[in-house]
C-alpha cells in the first residue's frame, strides 16, 4: 500500500503543484487547494479500497497540510540553503505515509504485498518531477520560479532516458544519450542565466535515475 501512496504523493506534491499552486499556497485558500490536489491525486489508487481507507486519507491530507503549512513559517526564520526544508518537507511527508501504513496495518487492514508497476511508476515522476525540482533548489534556487520552460524538460527527458536504459539493461548508452541530451538544451539556453547550473543539475539527474534504474524490479 505504500507503494500507491508514494506514486499518489509524487503526483500531488509535483505533478499538480505548479507554479501557480506554489505562489498560492502561503494563503490558507491556497494551501487548501493544494491539499485538495493531493486528495484528488490520491483517489485513483485507492478507490478499489476507498471503503475501508478513507479515514487514513483524511489523516494523510491533515498531516500534509500542516506539514507544508509549518515549513511555509519556518523557512523565512531558518538561515540554511533551501534544499535543507525542501528535503526536511519530504522526509515528512514520506515518514507520515508510512506511519499510516504501519496503524492502518496494525488495525487489521492489508497493506503488504508487492506491486512493482507502483514502484515503476513512482520512480519516473520521481527522477522527472520531483528531482529536477530538488536540483534547482539546490544549486539554483533564486531562479527555481524562472527557469525555462525547456530546461526543465531537457532534465526531465535525459533523467527518464537515463533511467529506463539503466533499468532495461544498456548502462553504456546513459553518457551518450545524457551527453546529446544536454547539447542540445545547451544551444537552446546559451544565453539564459536562469539556467546557468543546468549542466550540473543534468549530470546529478543522470546519475541519480541510472543507480534507481538498476534497483527496479
Amino acid at each position: 500500500m505504500f507503494e500507491r501512496l508514494l506514486l499518489a504523493h509524487l503526483v500531488g506534491d509535483f505533478v499538480l503543484q505548479t507554479r501557480a499552486v506554489v505562489r498560492r499556497k502561503r494563503t490558507p485558500a491556497g494551501l487548501a487547494l493544494h491539499t485538495g490536489l493531493v486528495g484528488l491525486a490520491m483517489l485513483p489508487v485507492i478507490w478499489d479500497r476507498w471503503a475501508t481507507w478513507w479515514p487514513w486519507v483524511l489523516v494523510i491530507l491533515a498531516t500534509h497540510a500542516a506539514t507544508d503549512w509549518a515549513k511555509i513559517c519556518l523557512e523565512p526564520r531558518l538561515r540554511c540553503p533551501p534544499i535543507l526544508p525542501f528535503l526536511a518537507d519530504q522526509v515528512v511527508h514520506l515518514l507520515m505515509l508510512a506511519v499510516v501504513v504501519a496503524l492502518a496495518g496494525a488495525t487489521g487492514l492489508p497493506v503488504d504485498g508487492t506491486e512493482p508497476a507502483w514502484w515503476i511508476a513512482s520512480a519516473y515522476l520521481g527522477v522527472t518531477f520531483a528531482l529536477s525540482i530538488a536540483l534547482t533548489v539546490w544549486l539554483d534556487p533564486p531562479n527555481l520560479m524562472h527557469r525555462p520552460p525547456v530546461a526543465r524538460l531537457m532534465l526531465m527527458a535525459g533523467a527518464a532516458l537515463a533511467l529506463t536504459l539503466a533499468w532495461r539493461g544498456q548502462p553504456l548508452l546513459v553518457p551518450a544519450v545524457g551527453l546529446g541530451l544536454y547539447q542540445i538544451a545547451a544551444r537552446r539556453l546559451a544565453k539564459s542565466p536562469a539556467a546557468s547550473t543546468l549542466g550540473l543539475e543534468f549530470l546529478c539527474a543522470v546519475v541519480v535515475a541510472s543507480s534507481l534504474g538498476w534497483i527496479l524490479p
